[in-house]
């Protein structure tokens, strides 16, 4: 589904990423993991089209993503941006239907197909009873349903999330998880998704590229970041710090010594 060789870029003559490769199967659900700066934006960026590549390639169902169209790449990839203050003035309904977008042309806006289409990506993310309602005038969880909503309809095989669960408390975090677990089991939706939270990674999402300066340290099952105390090097920590089975991290308290 989604092959990235040898890919860098840089901004003027510093690299944000270099030699970047790993390659994700039909129905995989994969975590992007690194530092502040590690070049995670940009290679999710990258891999949309949203940013031109510079070195390397991005293959998309095994076609170079050059040679895709804008409106057929579209069908082929849909994204999830990082959450920012809605000022739209949509409403849920809208702004879901503009995942139909790729399919409509100029002169035939949505039919009772596309009208289904959304309705059931809103039912997926629980959102029935808002569907009338202005995105400005949604809280921080279900703004963010509303755009994996959109990118539902979109019918993608692949999908990319930029910290979806940014700002979110924990149940509204695992609320999308889930919601993304079922697209990826049903639909087997190829998911690509930044994350933060390594604990949550761990316990939800079964594969993990670790990105640290640019470059991949480690792409492989999730669990073994864990087991091979992988952490702890992605994210410079000393030994003043320990991480448990389930990836969380925690300051060492300092044992008191008898004088």
């Amino acid at each position: 589904m989604l092959t990235v060789s040898n890919l860098s870029y840089r901004y003027q003559t510093d690299f944000v990423l270099q030699n970047v490769s790993f390659e994700l199967q039909k129905g995989d659900f994969c975590a992007v993991i690194g530092p502040n700066g590690s070049g995670k934006t940009t290679l999710l960026s990258l891999i949309s089209g949203a940013t031109k590549k510079q070195e390397g390639d991005v293959l998309i169902s095994a076609k170079k993503i050059e040679d895709y169209s804008i409106n057929s790449l579209a069908k082929f990839v849909s994204v999830v941006p990082q959450r920012t203050e809605s000022m739209y003035h949509f409403s849920v309904f809208d702004m879901v239907m503009f995942g139909r977008h790729p399919y409509q042309t100029r002169w035939n806006y949505y039919n009772p197909e596309d009208e289904d289409i959304v309705i059931e990506a809103i039912r997926k993310t629980n959102l029935l009873s808002l569907k009338e309602r202005m995105t400005s005038q949604l809280s921080g969880g279900e703004f963010q349903r509303t755009l994996i909503a959109r990118a539902i309809a979109q019918q993608a095989p692949l999908m990319l999330l930029d910290e979806p669960l940014a700002n979110l408390d924990t149940p509204h975090q695992f609320e999308i998880l889930e919601i993304l677990s079922e697209i990826n089991s049903t639909k087997q939706t190829t998911i690509l998704m930044i994350i933060h939270d390594v604990s949550l990674a761990v316990q939800t999402i079964p594969n993990s590229v670790l990105l640290k300066n640019g470059t991949v340290t480690y792409f492989g099952k999730t669990q073994n970041i864990v087991s091979q105390n992988l952490i702890s090097e992605l994210f410079d920590l000393d030994e003043s710090y320990e991480v448990d089975t389930f990836g969380n991290v925690r300051k060492m308290r300092r044992r008191k010594t008898l004088s």
